[in-house]
């Protein structure tokens, strides 16, 4: 059987971006596993926080990080939990439930 090879030609924003979802893609897919290790720059972005806070919640105990030297890394299921744990809010409900049972009368 005779094999066809065909050659596509694509403008250069075209393959930046194909580049650019591509590397998205890879990105998002290893944040899913939990052996995924993340640099502070990384980590920052994933909390949508500045360097400054992470080193202040780093050194304050807040996040469990692992070190070797001045080679600070973030396992990403860590990084997720010690963040979620610090960050809810726990409200009470019983105001709201008031409010919803009266608009309910």
């Amino acid at each position: 059987m005779n094999q066809t090879t065909i050659a596509l030609s694509l403008p250069a924003e075209q393959l930046e971006l194909l580049e650019t979802v591509r590397y998205q893609n890879e990105k998002i897919i290893s944040y899913q596993t939990s052996s995924t290790y993340l640099t502070e720059p990384e980590a920052c972005e994933r909390l949508k926080v500045s360097l400054t806070t992470i080193r202040k919640w780093r050194k304050d105990g807040w996040l469990r990080y692992f070190a070797e030297g001045d080679n600070i890394r973030y396992r990403v299921d860590y990084l997720d939990s010690d963040f979620e744990s610090r960050a809810l809010v726990k409200a009470p409900l019983l105001p709201t439930m008031k409010q919803v049972n009266r608009k309910a009368i």
